[in-house]
C-alpha cells in the first residue's frame, strides 16, 4: 500500500465512493468520523476520509464545509494540508485528504506525555504551524479553530495545519467561530470573539495559537513566557501578527528540524489507529477517568494563563497533576515541586506546591460562575444582534419553500407543454399521412384517366385503320 501525501499533486482523486476501500476508524466528532482508506484506482494510495452526516448538521455548517474545501484547494504551503476532493455519498459528505500517519498533535500528547511536550519538540511544531498561519493570513483567511487537534504530522515529522470546515475568508465578513464541548474550550476563543458578534480579526488566531502553546508545553522558559504572554493580550491590536511572532527570539533560536521530530517524537509511539482505539475503549469503559479531569485540567491552564499574563512564571516549574486530585485519606491534594529536598509548603494564591482541597474546589466554583456569566452575555448578544439574522433566514426559508412550490409548478406545466406538443406531433404527422394519401389517390385517379384516354385513342387509332 501506498501512503500518499504530496508526491502526486496533480491526480484527479476519484469522486465516487466505491472507489474507496475502508481500512479503519481514526477518529469521531459530533456528526462526522474520520476514516484511513485505499484509493483503488490510484495504486491503492491510502488516504484519510472524513465522513459527515448531512442529515446531523445544518445548511450553514454544509456550506462552510464546501467552502473550505474549495478554498484549501486554491492555498498552496507545504504546512497547510489540502484536501484531495469532495463530494456526497447517500446523506453523507466525504472530503478526501492525504493521511496524516502521525496523527494530531493532541493525540501524540495523550498517548506519550499527557503532562505536556518538551520544549525543543513542541517549539518546531509551533514554529511550522506559525508559518502556515502567517500564509493563510496573508491570503485573506482567518482559521478560526487553532487547537493541537488541528496540528497533523506525518511519520517524517512533517507539521501541517488542517480544519475540515470552520476556517474561511476574513473578507467575506464569516461571523462563524466555533465553540467545543468542553466549557474549557472557551479559553482557545480571543475575548474579543466572545464578547463581540463579529469585530475580530487576523489577531484571534494567534490568541488561540498562544493557549495551544501553553497547553501542549510540560516546563517552559522565559522566552517561551514572553511569546506566550505576547499572543494573550486582551487588546489584539497590542498582539503581534503572525509574521511580527516568527522574529521572536523564541522561534528565532529554533533550528530543529522535522527529522529531528520524526526520530524523538514519533518513534516509538502506537499508530494513529490504536491511539483511537485505546481512547474509544477509556470513553466507552471509563478506564482512568476521572470525572473532576476537565475542571482539574481547566484550573490548571487558568493557573498557566495567570502565571504567564502576570510575569510569574518559572522555567523550572513542572505543571503536572497527579491522580486523583483529591486523595481520599487526605484534605488536601500535593502537587510535587522538581525538587524534593526543598520544604512544601501550603499554597497561596494558587503558587505553592501544595493544594488545599477547599481552596481549589472555591477556585473552581468561582471558575463555573465566570464561565456561566460569559455564556449569559454571549447569550444576550446573540439575541440582541443576531435576530435580524434569524429573521433573515426564516425569511430565507420561507422565500426558497416558495420558489421550491413554484419549480413544481413550472416543472407541471413544462410537462403539460411537452404533452401538448407531443400531440400536436402526432396531429400533424396524422395530417401529413393523410395529405399524402389524399395526394396518391389523386394521382391514381389521374393515372386511370391518363391509362383510359390512351387506351381510347389507341382503339380510335386502329378503327381509322381499318
Amino acid at each position: 500500500m501506498a501512503y500518499e501525501q504530496e508526491d502526486h499533486p496533480k491526480l484527479q482523486f476519484p469522486l465516487d465512493s466505491n472507489s474507496y476501500n475502508i481500512i479503519a476508524e481514526i477518529g469521531a466528532g459530533v456528526c462526522s468520523k474520520v476514516y484511513t482508506a485505499q484509493c483503488l484506482p490510484i495504486k491503492s494510495t491510502v488516504v484519510a476520509i472524513k465522513s459527515i452526516d448531512l442529515d446531523q448538521s445544518n445548511a450553514d455548517f454544509r456550506n462552510f464545509v464546501g467552502h473550505e474545501t474549495n478554498t484549501l484547494s486554491l492555498l498552496s504551503h507545504p504546512n497547510i494540508l489540502n484536501p484531495h476532493c469532495s463530494f456526497t455519498a447517500g446523506n453523507r459528505l466525504w472530503v478526501v485528504m492525504p493521511f496524516m500517519s502521525g496523527g494530531s498533535l493532541e493525540s501524540i500528547i495523550s498517548s506519550s506525555s499527557p503532562s505536556g511536550l518538551q520544549e525543543q519538540c513542541i517549539a518546531i511544531i509551533l514554529k511550522e504551524t506559525l508559518t502556515a498561519l502567517s500564509y493563510l493570513h496573508s491570503q485573506g483567511h482567518l482559521h478560526r479553530d487553532i487547537k493541537a487537534g488541528n496540528i497533523l504530522l506525518d511519520d517524517n515529522g512533517r507539521v501541517k495545519l488542517a480544519d475540515f470546515g470552520v476556517s474561511s475568508s476574513f473578507y467575506k465578513s464569516s461571523s462563524v467561530y466555533r465553540l467545543g464541548s468542553s466549557p474549557f474550550s472557551q479559553y482557545w476563543i480571543a475575548p474579543e470573539v466572545i464578547h463581540s458578534y463579529k469585530d475580530y480579526s487576523f489577531k484571534a488566531d494567534i490568541w488561540s495559537f498562544g493557549i495551544t502553546a501553553l497547553d501542549s508545553i510540560k516546563k517552559f522558559s522565559e522566552t517561551f513566557q514572553d511569546m506566550v504572554a505576547s499572543c494573550l493580550r486582551k487588546d489584539p491590536a497590542n498582539r503581534p501578527s503572525a509574521d511580527e511572532l516568527l522574529k521572536h527570539p523564541f522561534f528565532e533560536s529554533c533550528n530543529g528540524t522535522s527529522e529531528f521530530l520524526a526520530e524523538n517524537l514519533l518513534r516509538g509511539l502506537p499508530s494513529v489507529e490504536e491511539r483511537f482505539r485505546a481512547a474509544s475503549k477509556i470513553l466507552e469503559e471509563g478506564v482512568g477517568c476521572d470525572p473532576s479531569g476537565d475542571w482539574a485540567t481547566g484550573l490548571l491552564l487558568n493557573r498557566r494563563m495567570s502565571s504567564i499574563i502576570e510575569g510569574n512564571g518559572n522555567e523550572d516549574e513542572e505543571f503536572e497533576v497527579q491522580d486523583p486530585v483529591f486523595p481520599v485519606e487526605s484534605t488536601q491534594a500535593v502537587i510535587p515541586c522538581d525538587d524534593d529536598s526543598e520544604e512544601q509548603q501550603p499554597a497561596a494564591g494558587g503558587r505553592g506546591n501544595e493544594v488545599n482541597a477547599e481552596t481549589m474546589v472555591n477556585e473552581l466554583m468561582a471558575l463555573m460562575t465566570s464561565l456561566d456569566d460569559q455564556k449569559e452575555k454571549m447569550k444576550k448578544i446573540i439575541n440582541q444582534l443576531g435576530v435580524k439574522k434569524i429573521d433573515r433566514e426564516d425569511e430565507l426559508e420561507k422565500e426558497n419553500a416558495r420558489l421550491r412550490l413554484e419549480l413544481e409548478r413550472e416543472k407541471e406545466q413544462n410537462l403539460k407543454l411537452i404533452q401538448v406538443i407531443n400531440e400536436e406531433d402526432q396531429l400533424l404527422h396524422q395530417n401529413e399521412r393523410l395529405r399524402l394519401e389524399l395526394e396518391n389517390k389523386k394521382l391514381r385517379l389521374e393515372l386511370e384517366k391518363l391509362k383510359m384516354h390512351i387506351s381510347a385513342t389507341s382503339n380510335t387509332t386502329t378503327d381509322d385503320n381499318n
